[in-house]
């Protein structure tokens, strides 16, 4: 599902060309701490060093709130436009109230309307309670600033133990801060081992600064001259500017020997970058052909599975393939005891319910079962039996083929919730199959949903349920509860009613 998420936002990415301005004008920065870097190696003054820097082209500059008022005016006088202020606040210890003010009042007092936020290291081992803490702290430190009229961004940042380390992580960060915006850093990317144009494509609609740092190799912690090392220069500044981003670059090389150099080298490849852009696509942008080609991020080959023998994709996890229940436990605990002969499963009511072993969030699952020949009884008790998402919501199994029941509650239904589209059902001794997509919940830091979970199933190859939000656990009595979860299993429901048991086979998983 990776990969696919991944190629579904490229889509996304691609498709935002055509909403481009004509052309945003150059805008490239450069760190306060550089120019500080480039005095010292100089022999220069911070004076002298950020006339130098400024000859190069460089017009916006990103500090530190601890920088000196005589820098800052120093800066200033030099006609430095406030690209971004930077600042270190430790959640991690405490909910740090006097430095967060301290960072807003700077803010004000220099007129810097975009901040960016470096959130503390977690241990090793953080608990979830101990991030959960951090989230509501940097929740509300950014709902003060903007209440206060600024912009709080966070950095995907190079250090595993960091709340905003990859895209992983930031995920839970934004879905716990939902009004934080991202500081694209290419050079963390890279250090973390992800592609850096489909994290630019994943987070486009939160950048809102970006910075340009290029490594020697990927996973390396060496920073070199933009454009010379193995960060995707064209493709990132390309990207950007074809989605409207009319921010900031700053270019950043911590560490450079010859910072000056680095610098010189680096504004000239961005500009470069910049104006291959501009020549490839003029102004004003006419759409041709190839702007909404993608020849880049090959769909990963899936061998399909053969209907004939009823084999999974090549990619699928195999739940059942006839031969033994290994991949099951008894929801009681020990081993799945339900009836194996045949190539099929028939459901032991006397054992109860079978759990996978393993936990699985998103996918998409295949499934087929019978209702026996001959079934007897109604309603509800009639072939009755279930399958439960994250151990948690219902996609009913019953007989209904001419069998009445509470709509809610018949085959296909997303139980006590939503009745199926249609009623696809198969007559008792033939077999039906479910193919299900689920999309997991993801939950705000307080336990309630930010995303509900998502279901879309086809029964007999027809569509029951298109893309249906689930509101909440599946219940028999009362309306469904909202509880916060991770991933669970999947479980086959062993319900009590008097009627024969029905049978499963071919039961395969693909992660999303």
């Amino acid at each position: 599902m990776k990969e696919l998420m991944k190629r579904l936002l490229s889509v996304l990415f691609v498709l935002a060309f055509v909403l481009a301005p004509v052309h945003a004008q150059q805008r490239i920065s450069i760190f306060s701490d550089h120019v500080e870097d480039i005095a010292r190696q100089q022999g220069l003054s911070f004076a002298e060093a950020a006339k130098r820097v400024k000859e190069l082209g460089y017009s916006g500059i990103d500090v530190r709130v601890t920088l000196g008022e005589e820098k800052l005016r120093t800066l200033d006088s030099l006609g430095f436009r406030h690209a971004c202020a930077i600042v270190d606040m430790d959640f991690v210890k405490g909910d740090q109230a006097e430095e967060c003010r301290k960072a807003l009042d700077f803010m004000h007092r220099n007129h810097y309307p975009r901040l960016l936020l470096v959130l503390g290291l977690l241990p090793d081992k953080a608990s979830p309670e101990l991030t959960e803490r951090v989230y509501a702290r940097t929740c509300a430190f950014v709902a003060q600033a903007q209440r206060e009229g600024l912009d709080v961004m966070v950095e995907d940042y190079d250090n595993p133990r960091s709340p905003s380390f990859d895209t992983q992580a930031l995920d839970r960060l934004f879905a716990a801060v939902p009004d934080l915006n991202h500081v694209f850093d290419t050079g963390n990317y890279l250090f973390c081992g992800e592609e850096v144009t489909t994290a630019l494509a994943h987070f486009r609609n939160r950048i809102h600064h970006v910075h340009l740092k290029d490594r020697r190799a990927v996973r390396s912690g060496e920073s070199v001259a933009i454009g010379t090392g193995v960060m995707p220069l064209n493709e990132v500044v390309t990207g950007l500017l074809k989605t409207g981003y009319d921010g900031w670059f700053t270019v950043e090389h911590f560490g450079a020997k010859d910072m000056l150099g680095s610098a010189a080298t680096s504004i000239e490849n961005v500009r470069k970058a910049w104006d291959e852009y501009k020549e490839k696509y003029p102004a004003p942008m006419g759409m041709r052909p190839e702007m909404t080609e993608m020849w880049t991020l090959q769909p990963v080959v899936v061998t399909p599975g053969d209907a004939a023998t009823q084999s999974a994709p090549s990619d699928a996890v195999v739940l059942f393939d006839g031969s033994n229940l290994d991949q099951w436990m008894s929801a009681n605990g020990g081993k799945a005891e339900w009836d194996v002969h045949d190539g099929i499963v028939t459901v032991n009511k006397r054992k109860g319910d079978i759990l996978t072993r393993r936990t699985f969030g998103s996918f998409q699952m295949h499934i087929e079962w019978c209702v026996p020949e001959g079934i007897t009884g109604s309603g509800q008790g009639r072939g009755n039996s279930g399958i439960f998402l994250d151990d948690k919501y219902e996609i009913q199994i019953l007989d209904s083929y001419g069998n009445e029941t509470y709509v809610n509650g018949q085959s296909a239904s997303i139980y006590k919730q939503q009745a199926p589209l249609v009623n696809a059902m198969r007559q008792p001794g033939e077999w039906n199959t479910y193919d299900i997509v689920y999309t997991a919940p993801v939950f705000k830091k307080d336990g309630t949903y930010l995303y509900y979970p998502r279901v879309t199933v086809l029964h007999n190859g027809v569509l029951v349920q298109n893309n249906v939000e689930i509101l909440g656990t599946t219940e028999y009595i009362g309306l469904p509860r909202k509880e916060q979860h991770a991933a669970g299993p999947i479980r086959l429901q062993s319900h009590g009613d008097p009627s024969a048991p029905i049978s499963f086979r071919n039961i395969w998983i693909r992660e999303l």
